[in-house]
């Protein structure tokens, strides 16, 4: 039957998403970005929230804080042992993703505390301390 929730990502769902972790796991973090200069915006975003101008990927610095993390002690993805943690990061250009805390010794010491992306395999994006 396998795990509760399914381990493959979530290729050919959402070309963008699937263009996202394809670069992540190259080494690049990306980001979606107004074509006319905006800035930086969420995720999900298809259109700019400001101007309605198409976004395309564009490369982001990798560099954020913690906006909030939280320690999972039941395994819920067969390339994840529990206990892991999972940091909502806030990149240094605004947007907010989810990503797996790749640090020894527990988890960060506290909200706020800077990270860096360190790479990302089978479709996990990972942060460390800056």
């Amino acid at each position: 039957m396998g795990s509760r929730l399914d381990d493959t990502p979530t290729k050919d769902l959402d070309p963008v998403v699937s263009e996202i972790l394809r670069r992540a796991e190259a080494g690049e973090l990306c980001c979606l970005s107004c074509a006319a200069g905006c800035g930086a915006t969420d995720y999900a975003a298809r259109i700019c929230p400001s101007c309605g101008n198409p976004v395309e990927l564009r490369p982001v610095s990798g560099r954020g804080r913690i906006h909030s993390y939280s320690v999972f002690h039941t395994q819920y993805h067969s390339k994840l042992p529990a206990p892991y943690t999972v940091l909502l990061v806030e990149l240094d250009e605004g947007p907010r993703l989810a990503a797996v805390f790749d640090g020894e010794g527990g988890p960060p010491q506290k909200v706020g505390d800077a990270v860096v992306f360190s790479g990302a395999v089978n479709g996990i994006v990972r942060f460390s301390m800056a």
